[in-house]
């Protein structure tokens, strides 16, 4: 019999995967809505792949690091202040603008990519899902706020992604921003695209700064491994 510690991890942890479905569905709504249509075959075949990409990684999540999965829907006090100012740009701009901003292109046809651009989109969505995935399968500590997890005994990962790059979780919203235009044949939404992968670079820069200075051994981490989201760029 699961003891009561047990039974509160799959609690939080099975709220927070119903919470990240839900958004899942609202961005769904959202685009539907804007797009004023249901039959959009790019759209659907962009959100058939989001659905199934969302709950492969959930499923690994919580087979893996439930604990991880059950702290990602909790508030922390040491969340850093400008942690929570990108955070409240990244997740409306993600979870439901550049749907809207899609699905108002296709009601008002604003702008199209034709379709070799959408299968060029899947290849980058493919390889921001593997680039996704591949994180939260080595990384124990891959919550969704930046902070450190004392609580949790947060050491440096250094092993799958982390061989190459210090913030390969970041790298792979970045390239699914770019995918999500291609996809859907909407330039408009590349607009929305630009703010995450701006947010995500801020991000990522304030998060390594704050390893560096924070977090043992990341230091010597950083001096191994020299980039943080893109190999031999940056």
């Amino acid at each position: 019999m699961a003891s009561y510690g047990e039974k509160e991890l799959q609690k939080q942890a099975a709220k927070y995967m119903a919470v990240v479905m839900l958004q899942r569905i609202t961005g769904l709504a959202c685009f539907l809505s804007a797009a004023g249509k249901l039959s959009h075959i790019r759209g659907w075949i962009y959100f058939s792949i989001y659905f199934i990409v969302s709950i492969i990684t959930l499923l690994i999540m919580s087979y893996k690091h439930r604990e991880t999965l059950s702290e990602r829907g909790k508030k922390h006090d040491n969340t850093k202040s400008w942690d929570i100012i990108c955070l409240c740009v990244y997740v409306p701009s993600a979870f439901y603008l550049i749907y809207i901003a899609a699905g108002l292109d296709v009601r008002f046809g604003w702008s199209y990519l034709p379709m070799p651009f959408m299968y060029a989109g899947l290849v980058l969505y493919a390889v921001s899902a593997v680039m996704g995935i591949w994180p939260v399968m080595e990384n124990k500590h891959f919550e969704s706020i930046s902070r450190i997890q004392n609580d949790r005994k947060q050491t440096v990962i250094t092993t799958g992604p982390y061989k190459l790059i210090r913030h390969p979780g970041y790298s792979a919203i970045i390239i699914w921003a770019l995918s999500v235009p291609m996809l859907f044949g909407s330039l408009f939404s590349g607009l929305v695209s630009a703010v995450i992968i701006i947010t995500i670079i801020i991000r990522t820069y304030l998060e390594d700064s704050m390893l560096k200075k924070e977090l043992s051994g990341y230091s010597e981490y950083a001096d191994r491994v020299k980039y943080k989201l893109v190999p031999f760029i940056w």
